[in-house]
């Protein structure tokens, strides 16, 4: 049996590191599904402060129209990234009101906009698909 170097058991140990760092930041995102076409679902949230935000998983599919809110009793941000790692953000309101034009694992974060005051309290996003 071929013993490492030193220097191959410490990149061994920083890519082991960096694989549980993507693991445990995966795991942190609350997955949830969509809803049936023509229907929708609703998620409250709690953000506690300016560097505070909650992620949100979903699987989506090419084709299908998705629209997510976001409402909340402060200034909000959401930002959607895509399965290609493109990404888009806005103000409250209508975080994404699209046509997917890409199928795979979508990931939405909620946070504090900075262009308000620092806040704390809960959130509501409501996500509904078209038929």
């Amino acid at each position: 049996m071929k013993h490492l170097s030193a220097s191959d058991r410490g990149l061994l140990i920083i890519v082991a590191v960096g694989l549980l760092l993507s693991v445990a930041q995966g795991e942190s995102a609350r997955k949830i599904k969509l809803p049936a076409p023509g229907k929708s679902l609703s998620i409250d949230g709690m953000l506690h402060g300016m560097e505070d935000h909650e992620e949100f998983v979903f699987q989506g599919t090419s084709g299908t129209k998705v629209k997510i809110e976001l409402s909340g009793a402060g200034p909000l941000r959401g930002e959607i990234r895509f399965p290609s790692g493109k990404h888009e953000g806005s103000p409250g309101g209508n975080v994404l009101d699209q046509v997917l034009v890409e199928s795979g694992r979508y990931r939405l974060k909620v946070s504090e906009s900075s262009m308000g005051e620092s806040w704390e309290g809960a959130f509501n996003i409501k996500i509904s698909v078209a038929q």
